[in-house]
């Protein structure tokens, strides 16, 4: 058998960053991936008139995120700035039946936007606790941090209690969870890794044109990419890995030196491993939690939200949670605003169908901007948790789950190895995804040299 041949299981951004790497390597590299298009959870919606395009489902590049960007740099795509996520000048709120800009104190009683910066700036404190985000369970009270939840923290600060609100919805947007669910040793991790510094502003992008061009990219460069291929069974062998799958009405059996499995742990423990990973690989894969999203992407002839003065930006206690604007990076009179909303209420919207789904977002921006719904060209949506091949959204650390499954998540069950959005200490972005596949793609080529 060819000892530099490998099969990646996944086509996501994580899977075809890893086949890249070995393919221009010079590794025998297979692709299996279970639906019919590349990109996984990097899913560009063209559903809507004049060209115009949302993004389903992976979103932003953060100016810090150099992996994207020089995938982006490499295939001549363009960024377009959409500005920092965790804040902007113009957002709003719309709470306990209130509705206006945050720094509005005649409306809310307080700068609402000063009180919501000291949780940020109680965040930061927070991340103090974790000396190395690459390895917080080597934080010296790691396992009495990972045994609580950052609705505690939440509520022991001294804010604003909308402060707090507008924090809890923050976690299930960012975290796609409750915050009763969230470990807080994995909050102060994220705390240290990218909010060290509260009044520190990582510029956002999104690709020009859509984010799939890049997973696209990669794809039309690998010589063996097979899709609707459906893998059934992975079993890790001493010499080489065997993996079967189903395509079309046929099933086939490959082997390799080595195999990456680059799905979401959701869909993954669907897969047959016949009892060849080890105990601890075995716990992460069916212990670790997964959040819950979904997207209502709403065109309007034109974007009202300008003459009222507002970004498009909204953080709210109605069903929807977030709205931002989907084309801020782009000039023209057509836009389009995106509901996201995560945690119980995204799960809440699962359950819903997408008519259900969409009527809901439409009714939450009517009631706080009301009478433009006539505008409405178009709707679209997504629910992840309904994807069969997604199960959820991304991987969300429950308390005491963060020192359990740590050292196993990062660790490869022999020949087979782990890569994804949660195989990476930058959880729930493209960027994470790209990493751990460049890194298990290097480790690989160092161990098959």
């Amino acid at each position: 058998m060819n000892k530099k041949s490998i099969i990646v299981i996944g086509a996501g951004m994580s899977g075809l960053a890893a086949a890249h790497e070995l393919n221009k390597a010079g590794w025998n590299v297979t692709v299996l991936e279970a639906r019919e298009r590349v990109g996984g959870r990097v899913h560009t919606v063209r559903a809507f008139s004049s060209g115009l395009i949302a993004e389903g489902g992976a979103e932003y590049i953060n100016e810090s995120q150099f992996r994207m960007i020089a995938l982006a740099k490499e295939f001549d795509l363009r960024l377009g700035n959409v500005g920092t996520w965790q804040n902007q000048s113009g957002d709003w709120a719309a709470l306990e039946g209130k509705t206006g800009l945050m720094e509005d104190k005649a409306l809310w009683g307080t700068d609402l936007s000063e009180e919501y910066k000291q949780v940020w700036v109680a965040l930061a404190e927070l991340g103090k606790q974790v000396s190395d985000p690459a390895n917080p369970i080597a934080a010296i009270n790691a396992r009495e941090l990972d045994a609580q939840n950052a609705q505690s923290w939440i509520e022991s600060l001294q804010v604003h209690p909308l402060a707090k609100t507008l924090f809890a919805n923050h976690i299930r947007a960012e975290y796609t969870c409750e915050p009763k669910n969230f470990s807080l040793l994995d909050l102060a991790r994220n705390g240290a890794l990218y909010y060290s510094d509260p009044d520190a502003a990582d510029p956002a992008f999104r690709v020009i044109g859509g984010n799939d061009q890049i997973p696209n990219a990669i794809a039309s460069r690998l010589p063996d990419l097979r899709l609707n291929a459906v893998v059934s069974s992975v079993k890790v062998q001493a010499e080489e890995v065997v993996v079967t799958y189903k395509q079309a009405d046929s099933f086939h059996t490959i082997r390799a030196a080595y195999a990456i499995l680059a799905i979401p742990l959701t869909t993954a423990r669907q897969i047959d491993f016949d009892g060849s990973l080890p105990t601890a690989h075995h716990a992460m894969l069916n212990g670790l939690s997964y959040g819950s999203v979904t997207k209502v992407m709403i065109e309007y002839r034109r974007r009202f939200w300008h003459e009222r003065g507002w970004n498009g930006r909204v953080n709210t206690d109605l069903p929807i949670i977030y709205t931002w604007d989907a084309t801020s990076h782009l000039e023209g009179e057509r836009g389009i605003l995106t509901a996201y909303t995560g945690g119980e209420p995204g799960a809440a919207l699962t359950r819903l169908s997408d008519t259900e789904r969409i009527q809901t977002a439409v009714s939450a921006i009517d009631r706080i901007f009301p009478g433009f719904s006539d505008l409405i060209e178009n709707t679209q949506t997504i629910a992840w948790g309904n994807e069969i091949f997604t199960r959820g959204s991304y991987m969300a650390y429950a308390p005491n789950q963060v020192t359990a499954h740590w050292q196993a998540l990062f660790s490869p069950a022999g020949r087979l190895y782990f890569a994804g959005e949660h195989a990476t200490i930058y959880q729930g972005f493209m960027e994470g995804a790209v990493e751990s596949g460049q890194r298990a793609a290097r480790n690989i080529i160092e161990k098959g040299q």
